[in-house]
């Protein structure tokens, strides 16, 4: 069934390849559902993840993120090493994903705390209406509504000041930096924490139809709009990781889109339907038994 089922959304994205502008293109990944009750626990560990999900069919690895030159396969493992899994819950209508983040060293000095592309940090970003690029700015204009949502993020809080976290549209608002209805967000490292270290960033989220353009603040998502998904369903995503090895060198900074660092949210990703040959059991006994992990409050 699940073969059936990527074949037709593959079908499909063919089909409409002369209207849809999917980045990268003619690609598709896949998020697993989780069972109502299987949801992963938001704690900055993804071994409740590795311990049901197969790697050669869910992980989104580092060879597939393009460098600044839009080149793809020439990341360097002993400097980093990306590691994405993507999973979403029709129980509870929310994205997840957790992304482990191996560096050969973690640097956080940027000089201004809302500058977090200066540092090692991460961008993902998400339209869940699975809209081309030019179909964004249609949209836009049309109805007066942005469809597009991205999280920017580096981490821990550099001493330049307090702004770790900034939200499209919400520059770094109270909410945003907080657990709430809308999104929730951990992360923890093994390692050292400025040096050699493996960083994970773990994150649930609703799906975002749409939120009011021009407002005049955002200090509260009242005027989101979100959208309700469901088993077969397509949306986009784009992730992006930048790498900063110390004063005197250039910051690498690698995404999975192959249009460059403009493009936002254009890969395709499959809301798979439950996946019953996954070892569901397996995540809690490891979530169960999990303790003494290095945890880091922001």
């Amino acid at each position: 069934m699940r073969k059936v089922a990527l074949m037709l959304a593959v079908g499909i994205m063919a089909v409409s390849s002369a209207v849809l502008a999917h980045d990268p293109p003619d690609e598709l990944e896949v998020a697993v559902q989780f069972p109502a009750g299987s949801e992963p626990t938001i704690d900055g560990d993804c071994s409740e993840w590795d311990a049901v999900i197969p790697p050669s069919q869910y992980y989104l690895l580092g060879e597939k993120f393009y460098d600044g030159d839009k080149a793809r396969g020439g990341m360097d493992a002993s400097d980093l090493t990306l590691t994405t899994r993507v999973g979403w819950s029709a129980n509870t209508q929310m994205l997840y994903y957790c992304q482990s983040v191996f560096d050969d060293v973690h640097v956080i000095d940027r000089g201004d705390s809302y500058d977090w592309y200066d540092d090692d940090g991460a961008e993902p970003m998400f339209v869940a209406l699975h809209l081309s690029d030019q179909e964004i700015r249609d949209y836009r204009d049309a109805e007066g509504v942005n469809p597009q949502w991205g999280f920017n993020y580096a981490v821990p809080k550099a001493a330049s000041g307090d702004t770790w976290m900034v939200i499209s549209p919400c520059l770094a608002c109270e909410w945003s930096l907080n657990d709430n209805d809308q999104h929730t967000f951990r992360w923890a490292f093994t390692g050292e924490d400025f040096g050699e270290s493996t960083y994970n960033y773990e994150h649930a989220m609703k799906f975002l139809d749409n939120y009011p353009i021009g407002l005049d603040s955002y200090d509260d998502y009242s005027s989101f709009t979100w959208k309700t998904m469901s088993d077969g369903d397509i949306i986009h995503g784009t992730f992006r990781n930048n790498d900063d090895d110390g004063a005197g060198t250039d910051i690498d900074r690698w995404h999975t889109g192959s249009l460059g660092l403009g493009a936002f949210g254009l890969g395709d990703w499959y809301l798979e339907e439950i996946n019953d040959d996954l070892p569901w059991n397996a995540a809690t006994s490891v979530e169960s038994q999990s303790w003494g992990r290095i945890k880091a409050q922001y």
